[in-house]
């Protein structure tokens, strides 16, 4: 007779392994977004102000780490992106004011420009059998570049006193830190879920052996510039949303100084990680911030 039972259960031992592992990521994420709804209204106005431009740093650093965790090359050029970002922003909004469609044009200048750059900057790094350390020497090349390109550029970048002053988002700053936090949070939770997929493996896969997966027949290369490009785009946003937040875009925020605390703060929260970075992020900025007013002399 034939068995009458079913092929197979309704949770298989797999789907039940794996619910834990879903559920407290989940719970996480709930708490952090209920973390960031809320802090506004307990924390005070300094504080707060800290933690906004700490939350866009954070975003910049997330990048840092998946270049540098996950596909191994150490990069100090992601402060470039992000000014090319600010300045993006600072330019459109000092030229021709704010509105609608300034917002828009901005944006799209901000990933332009930085897709432009990464890709060329990923063309000269990642060429076939390039090292990291060449990689990484471009890199730090990139934001030494665009300072000086920034300080020549006289009243039209605002040169070493950047741009200050011009019209901006009129939001409240507990909004503000609502909307860097959630931000900060997608973005996180983003690039968790992307370096636990298969593209992930792949990526630890280029930092582990990158010339067995040539031999396989990836275009390491191809894909290593890919990465550059998206996380040199997110960079931007977030340099687009500090400047749009403090009403000041300045050489410091695209100078290999800042590229530098970026590696600093993931190589102190932990590479190839995600949450390292941002944690590391938030406490150097808190705790710069609190040290500076505190020490102004040190």
């Amino acid at each position: 007779m034939p068995d009458a039972r079913p092929l197979a259960s309704p949770e298989t031992p797999a789907t039940s392994r794996a619910l834990p592992r879903l559920i407290v990521p989940a719970v996480l994420v709930a708490i952090a977004a209920g973390v960031i709804i809320i802090a506004p209204l307990l924390l005070d106005t300094y504080l707060v102000n800290i933690l906004v431009r700490a939350c866009f740093v954070a975003i910049a650093a997330i990048t840092v780490d998946i270049m540098w965790g996950y596909c191994g090359t150490l990069t100090f050029g992601q402060s470039a992106f992000f000014g090319i970002g600010a300045y993006a922003l600072a330019i459109m909004f000092t030229e021709y004011g704010f509105g609608p469609w300034q917002i828009c044009a901005a944006i799209a200048a901000a990933v332009a420009v930085a897709a432009a750059v990464a890709a060329f900057t990923g063309w000269l790094s990642f060429y076939p059998g390039s090292t990291p350390l060449y990689a990484s020497v471009i890199s730090l090349v990139v934001p030494i570049v665009l300072v000086q390109i920034l300080y020549s550029g006289g009243t039209f970048t605002g040169s070493s006193s950047g741009l200050v002053g011009f019209e901006s988002f009129d939001l409240e700053i507990e909004t503000w830190l609502r909307l860097a936090g959630l931000g900060l949070l997608a973005t996180a939770v983003l690039a968790l879920g992307l370096m636990r997929s298969d593209t992930g493996r792949l990526l630890s896969a280029l930092r582990d052996n990158d010339a067995r997966c040539s031999y396989l027949g990836i275009d390491t290369s191809r894909l290593r510039i890919i990465v550059l490009v998206l996380s040199a785009i997110v960079s931007a946003l977030a340099g687009f949303f500090y400047a749009g937040f403090g009403a000041v875009a300045a050489p410091e925020n695209a100078s290999f100084t800042f590229g530098t605390n970026l590696v600093i703060m993931v190589a102190l929260g932990g590479r190839g990680t995600v949450i390292g970075p941002v944690i590391g992020a938030l406490c150097i900025e808190v705790a710069s911030a609190y040290l500076a007013n505190s020490l102004p002399y040190v």
